[in-house]
């Protein structure tokens, strides 16, 4: 499928603020793409058809997924689960064959130990992306994802643990895997401890 029709398809898939964000990812992984020495193409094709499943219902992603293995933590939460189901339509519609670029939506939402550079670039393009609401620590997380990729996910990884953990909330098992490669795990459940205290303050 060609480009144009993809973004065509994905506008009627998506809602407007949707669409705002998913554009603004494209140019934010191209960007950083360039920047890293990835392939510019499969970073904006990443980006374009990451939130591809986003504005489905839960019972639509699963349909997407039905063939494709997900665990029981992602099968009740859309937030989780539409990178999966993301990555199931990015090849049943949109006709992605690319393995690189299907991993990289896939584990936009979670991250996982032993990352690749394409899929690091658009975990972090999500976060940082134009239209993103501002929130505590943006701006050195947007430097950072200009300079040192893996500082970059560091930084990203724990400000997920941190999120998390004031919610009261666990971190996903695949984003634990993500942060043990540059966090102890003595320092991580520190955090978790700290945030729970905060919680229940």
């Amino acid at each position: 499928m060609k480009y144009e029709k993809m973004e065509y398809k994905l506008k009627k898939a998506l809602d407007k603020e949707r669409y705002i964000h998913t554009k603004g990812v494209e140019k934010t992984a191209r960007k950083m793409a360039e920047i890293f020495g990835e392939d510019v193409e499969k970073a904006a094709l990443a980006g374009l058809l990451h939130d591809c499943a986003k504005c489905l219902s839960l019972d639509k992603m699963l349909k997407a997924v039905r063939d494709y293995p997900i665990d029981e933590l992602m099968s009740k939460n859309k937030s989780l689960l539409h990178s999966a189901a993301g990555r199931c339509l990015a090849e049943s519609v949109y006709g992605v064959t690319d393995p690189d670029v299907l991993e990289a939506i896939r584990w936009h939402t979670t991250g996982h130990a032993g990352m690749t550079r394409l899929e690091k670039i658009i975990y972090l393009a999500d976060i940082i992306e134009p239209s993103r609401k501002p929130f505590p620590g943006i701006e050195k997380l947007r430097k950072l994802c200009l300079t040192d990729l893996d500082e970059a996910m560091h930084e990203a990884l724990l400000m997920s643990l941190e999120h998390v953990s004031k919610q009261g909330k666990d971190l996903h098992p695949d984003t634990l895997s993500a942060l043990e490669e540059y966090e102890s795990k003595e320092q991580i459940q520190k955090i978790i401890k700290e945030g729970e205290e905060k919680n229940e303050d």
